[in-house]
């Protein structure tokens, strides 16, 4: 063997290396478009810069033939979201809804399918484009906040307009494979506390079931849980430990708040909403006393984009009063003259409006989340950390959160992290002798990594 030629090929590795960490005009575009968040235009409702810019993408890439859907799990998630868009379009035709609430319920969904299939082009097992955008969030959200805030963020800046990019942050950085991962779960779970304190409840939670999380799989992995051949008993190791750890931080957060510790603004929010029969379960997103009656009356068509019926809202006050929540009518903030049926959650409130084919949708994204999260990953898969609060925002949003402008840019993105970590995680459960080696997708010089 020749000692001469190890030179040429460190070289090139080198030279590869060095390409491969500069930054292209894709990276940078992957960069901008949420930072766009920030750019709020009225046309068909309010648009973002962001949602423009990812339309104007998928255009580009759609005339050149760019976008191309190639995983199993990428094209079902997009036949579900097509499904979706037309489920609504049927809906609101029988229903005669008004040209301003299904153009703002079509563009909702239309653009949801949109910016899915540009950032699956776009980042799709590309853990360097995921991370970029991750930080694009960051500032955008920061950016929005500063210049150009809603009535939420002004009047509740940290809860609305910090929360998510101080945590989506510490998450991108304990991705960093130069971190130590004490110290990546030991400020995941502060930043947690931290959120909770300034009354940022539901994303305190959500880090905190981050850190837990981050917190089993490194102790499985060094008693070499890590093995694919234990991945059935990982995965109910995991599951229960999660659920006893989120039993133990909502008993953490119950004896604060009631012993005052969080301030009497939380402890008296927390009284009212733990009244009633059911807790706080219930009390903290009363919505659904609506959506489900809703859904209930029209399972498969659904009641149009925007419905509207006060007739829901009545009975969800009711409900409350009858099953022992204190003030229920201060708890209800929707306005009764414009009747909105209010869902507080992706899940119902796709359902509620486009009917059954809404719900299967994101019936499914909260499925894809929780494989995610329940897979066996290599003990150096730098993206845990993000992916994990990827995973559990969704799996929170999805039951739990409004589906709006802000999601659009949000959600996809995580769905499109959950495609990524699961592909990893199936590539790893393979046996050493069938694995291949891993290439990115390749598209056009526009956006190759």
């Amino acid at each position: 063997m020749n000692p001469n030629m190890s030179h040429p090929q460190s070289s090139d590795a080198m030279r590869r290396q060095r390409s491969s960490s500069r930054l292209n005009p894709a990276d940078v575009l992957v960069f901008l478009i949420p930072c766009l968040r920030v750019v709020q235009v009225k046309l068909v409702g309010v648009l973002s810069g962001s949602d423009l810019l990812f339309l104007a993408v998928f255009i580009f890439l759609a005339i050149r033939g760019q976008i191309r859907i190639r995983s199993s799990v990428g094209k079902k998630c997009m036949f579900l979201c097509s499904l979706w868009l037309a489920s609504q379009c049927i809906t609101d035709a029988v229903r005669h809804s008004a040209f301003a609430d299904y153009a703002r319920g079509w563009s909702n969904i239309g653009l949801t399918l949109v910016n899915v299939a540009v950032m699956y082009t776009l980042l799709y097992d590309r853990p360097r484009r995921l991370v970029l955008y991750g930080w694009g969030l960051v500032v955008g959200s920061l950016l929005t906040l500063l210049f150009n805030p809603d009535l939420y963020m002004k009047e509740d800046p940290w809860k609305f307009g910090i929360a998510f990019p101080l945590s989506l942050a510490v998450m991108l950085l304990a991705s960093r494979k130069e971190w130590l991962p004490r110290l990546s779960i030991v400020l995941t779970a502060s930043v947690g506390v931290i959120n909770i304190v300034m009354g940022a409840r539901s994303m305190g939670g959500l880090c905190l079931g981050a850190a837990l999380y981050l917190l089993i799989t490194r102790a499985m992995a060094r008693k070499g849980a890590g093995d694919s051949r234990a991945k059935a008993r990982s995965v109910v190791t995991v599951a229960a430990l999660l659920v006893l750890g989120a039993a133990g931080i909502l008993w953490g957060y119950q004896y604060a708040a009631t012993r005052g510790l969080l301030g009497e603004e939380a402890r008296t929010k927390y009284e009212h909403q733990s009244s009633g029969q059911y807790g706080l379960l219930l009390g903290g997103r009363v919505e659904a006393l609506s959506s489900l009656p809703a859904i209930y009356d029209s399972p498969i068509l659904g009641h149009g984009s925007w419905a509207r019926d006060p007739s829901y809202l009545l009975a969800e006050r009711e409900a409350l009063a009858v099953m022992g929540y204190i003030a229920p009518s201060s708890i209800i903030n929707n306005e009764f003259e414009e009747g909105l049926i209010p869902s507080h959650s992706f899940l119902f409130g796709a359902w509620v409006n486009a009917g059954i084919l809404g719900g299967v949708f994101w019936g499914w994204v909260w499925l894809l989340a929780l494989k995610t999260l329940t897979r066996v990953y290599p003990i150096k898969f730098v993206l845990l950390p993000v992916m994990s609060f990827a995973g559990f925002a969704l799996l929170w949003d999805i039951l739990f959160s409004p589906y709006g402008a802000e999601m659009r840019i949000i959600s996809p993105y995580f769905i499109v992290m959950m495609m990524t970590c699961l592909s990893v995680a199936s590539h790893h459960a393979l046996p050493a002798a069938n694995r291949t080696v891993r290439k990115p997708i390749v598209v056009a010089p526009m956006v190759r990594s």
